[in-house]
């Protein structure tokens, strides 16, 4: 279920536009300015041809802005679906899709790149103005515009389906879900109020559920002697947000963090990582925003307060422990030496075959091997050798051929155990 949290409406934002026109974000509610109705719009892919328009062609009708570019893969795989529902609902409705993007790329991405195939989507290009009278930060971003000229909300592009078309057209209410994008800049969901003259010294959010407004991504902030003073995590799993700490708190002993290093003692594992579904896209009820700040001086114990804070309100406890665990240990085999680099172009293939590493130390192979690989157990590298190294195998398929390919090299993987720093997760 989604998590509900009250967001300020965002304050105006007036900008200028290169024809000096000037332009104040519209919010939920909003009437579509005459200025806007009339400003002309430069197209691609219009059934009549035109190669301008402007909105005002479409008054009386649910507007549909679908702001897209030709990197969103959910944005194209939208497309089809638009279509359909353009057709179903023919001169009611009108989806327009929208993209900063020139003309030059717009013609080439319907041409010959992943647009070739949907040559039917009416586009605004070369859009300097649209998405400032409606700023978005993620996209597909939708914007509707009910027929009386009211913004009547913005969503991502799962709310747009015939049940939500129809409550529109027939001035029912809808059960949509808006989607408010926020400056990541900002502590996450703080009051537009707060102000410039206030010193924020500490904050701290978590929420669980997806919120359509932000993300799936990490930031932080730095304090001007550059120490990270921040940590945010918006719609990510658990395992997401306790990973840069990790890696902060692991390096911290001359150690490196990787998903390795962890032991899971929770009854329901799956829901600490994200979880895919059929579609490709991901569940949304295992998922959190998070973020903590505390003042600059404390800069240096920000990944201990996140670990103390999360133990405090999720459901998992986390600690960094000794355990004795079943490792694979990287040994040379003889005193020859048949791994020195000769130089030259650094490069690291590994896993993916050919498996190269060239001109590189020995530990970006043991990285590799650990992240990228089905291999279950913890590699851990004792060969004790500095220089960088040539090593070409011809790739990773199990633990059997990659020791046979490392013994012409004078390496191997010996099973063994080792006490090592871990992070132990159970349920509270």
């Amino acid at each position: 279920m989604l998590f509900s949290v009250g967001v300020a409406r965002p304050q105006s934002r007036e900008v200028r536009t290169a024809n000096n026109q000037n332009i104040t974000a519209l919010n939920i509610g909003d009437q579509i300015p005459d200025a806007l109705w009339n400003t002309p719009l430069q197209v691609v892919n219009h059934p009549q041809g035109k190669r301008t328009i402007t909105l005002a062609d479409y008054k009386g009708k649910l507007i549909i802005l679908d702001f897209w570019a030709t990197y969103c893969s959910p944005c194209i795989k939208n497309f089809p679906k638009l279509h359909a529902l353009q057709n179903e609902f023919a001169d009611k409705i009108k989806v327009l899709a929208v993209t900063g993007e020139p003309k030059e790329k717009i013609n080439k991405f319907f041409t010959a790149g992943a647009g070739k195939g949907h040559t039917y989507v009416n586009s605004v290009i070369n859009d300097s103005v649209l998405s400032n009278y409606f700023p978005n930060n993620i996209l597909p971003h939708i914007v509707w515009i009910a027929p009386n000229g009211k913004v009547l909300n913005t969503t991502q592009a799962e709310e747009i389906t015939p049940t939500n078309i129809r409550a529109v057209l027939d001035n029912n209410e809808t059960q949509m879900t808006s989607k408010v994008d926020i400056d990541r800049d900002r502590p996450l969901f703080l009051s537009e109020h707060f102000g410039s003259n206030l010193q924020l010294k500490g904050y701290s959010i978590f929420a669980k559920g997806y919120y359509p407004g932000l993300p799936s991504a990490g930031n932080f902030k730095k304090t001007k002697e550059g120490k990270i003073f921040s940590r945010q995590m918006t719609n990510q799993s658990m395992m997401d947000i306790y990973r840069p700490v990790l890696e902060d708190l692991f390096s911290r002993n001359g150690e490196k963090f990787n998903r390795k290093r962890v032991i899971v003692d929770v009854k329901q594992p799956a829901l600490l990582n994200p979880i895919l579904k059929p579609d490709g896209t991901f569940e949304e009820y295992n998922l959190f925003n998070y973020e903590l700040i505390v003042p600059g001086e404390k800069a240096d114990s920000l990944s201990h307060y996140v670990l103390n804070y999360l133990n405090e309100y999720s459901d998992y406890m986390g600690s960094i422990e000794k355990r004795m665990v079943e490792c694979l240990i990287l040994v040379r085999t003889s005193s020859k030496d048949l791994i020195k680099s000769k130089g030259g172009k650094l490069k690291n293939t590994f896993p993916n075959p050919p498996s190269i590493l060239s001109n590189l130390p020995i530990a970006y192979m043991v990285n590799r091997l650990i992240d990228d690989t089905p291999i279950d157990q913890l590699i851990i590298d004792e060969t004790g050798y500095t220089d960088n190294v040539d090593i070409e195998i011809s790739g990773v398929r199990d633990l059997a051929s990659l020791k046979k390919e490392l013994n012409r090299y004078d390496l191997d993987l010996i099973p063994a155990k080792r006490s090592l720093n871990m992070f132990v997760i159970k349920d509270k």
